[in-house]
């Protein structure tokens, strides 16, 4: 037992080595940008001033949505969602059909409608909850994550309901961090790769914050532009890579309820708070609307086998044959 809690405070602290590693080049950036090109390479004071002010606004804005990010723990399930007293009745059934009619029973109260791929009610066998839609547990986090859409090693932290705003503030205002450094450096890279200036700390300060910023402005870009497509069909990462199953089938798109309205679930209807990463997302990160549901023209939608699903058919799960689950 003791050896086993060594281990997994060790493994903790091994976690938190790629977000030292983030902090130790952000803050060397700062360094170089700050000290060795606006204060030593540039001469020009009212340059210097404006791009002082610039970069400061765009360093403020990445550190705060970076620690919010960081720092906000994953939502999990509430409580009704656990078995509770059904616990034990649940543990003591022995025979298969019994316990999934137990999960059957429970489930017709909540508002739960995705499936395992054979059908099953979603059970998590380690926290011993029903899954409610979207929601998966995190082997790295030990714990289930409410519209969870990955684990970040960066950042040692899931990505989910809690903080997804913040990690898209994240990732949009570190491109721009990289992004300004880029434009404002270039044109004394230039001169610097040419040798018109011979300060060789400051030469190799610059050209290397130079290359760097462009590297991973370039990563970011793909990554914010990959995000902004998923926030824009209103998937996850996970939903990409395995498409989320219901009573009749898979369904790609159950989640997509037009740009707009998947946008306003994630940052809110106040305008004023879609730039910083103030929590402002809409719903409980429990029960999602649906596309058929949200559908005033049609009352069914097309799956994912080409089946024709009728409005609330995925509500309720009655006569619908159903197995024990295992975690995903």
């Amino acid at each position: 037992m003791l050896l086993t809690a060594c281990l997994r405070r060790c493994a903790r602290l091994l976690h938190w080595i790629p977000v030292t590693i983030v902090i130790m080049v952000v803050m060397w950036s700062y360094y170089a940008y700050v000290v060795h090109f606006c204060w030593i390479l540039l001469s020009c004071s009212t340059q210097r001033v404006v791009f002082l002010c610039l970069f400061h606004v765009c360093f403020g804005m990445f550190s705060w949505s970076f620690w919010k990010t960081l720092s906000t723990p994953p939502s999990s399930p509430s409580v009704e969602f656990q078995l509770s007293s059904d616990s034990l009745l649940y543990e003591q059934e022995r025979g298969g059909m019994e316990k999934s009619q137990i999960l059957l029973e429970i489930s017709q109260k909540l508002s739960v409608h995705t499936r395992t791929a054979a059908g099953a009610i979603r059970f998590c066998h380690h926290c011993q909850l029903i899954k409610p839609d979207r929601c998966h547990h995190c082997s790295v986090c030990q714990m289930c994550v409410l519209k969870m859409d990955h684990h970040c090693p960066w950042l040692n932290n899931c990505i989910g309901f809690s903080n997804y705003k913040f990690f898209m503030l994240f990732l949009l205002y570190s491109l721009l961090y990289c992004l300004l450094i880029v434009a404002t450096v270039t044109p004394t890279f230039i001169q610097l790769w040419l040798g018109k200036l011979f300060d060789s700390c400051v030469k190799l300060h610059v050209l290397f914050l130079t290359l760097v910023s462009a590297m991973f402005a370039v990563t970011l870009c793909f990554l914010l532009f990959f995000h902004i497509w998923l926030l824009a069909s209103n998937k996850t990462t996970l939903e990409w890579l395995s498409v989320p199953f219901f009573v009749d089938g898979p369904a790609s798109e159950a989640f997509d309820v037009g740009v707009r309205a998947n946008f306003l679930r994630v940052f809110g209807k106040n305008k004023s708070l879609w730039p910083f990463p103030v929590f402002s997302s809409q719903g409980n990160g429990q029960s999602f609307p649906l596309r058929w549901q949200m559908s005033s023209h049609s009352p069914s939608v097309m799956n994912g086998n080409g089946h024709c699903a009728m409005e609330g058919s995925v509500v309720s799960p009655e006569g619908v044959s159903v197995t024990i689950a295992v975690d995903d």
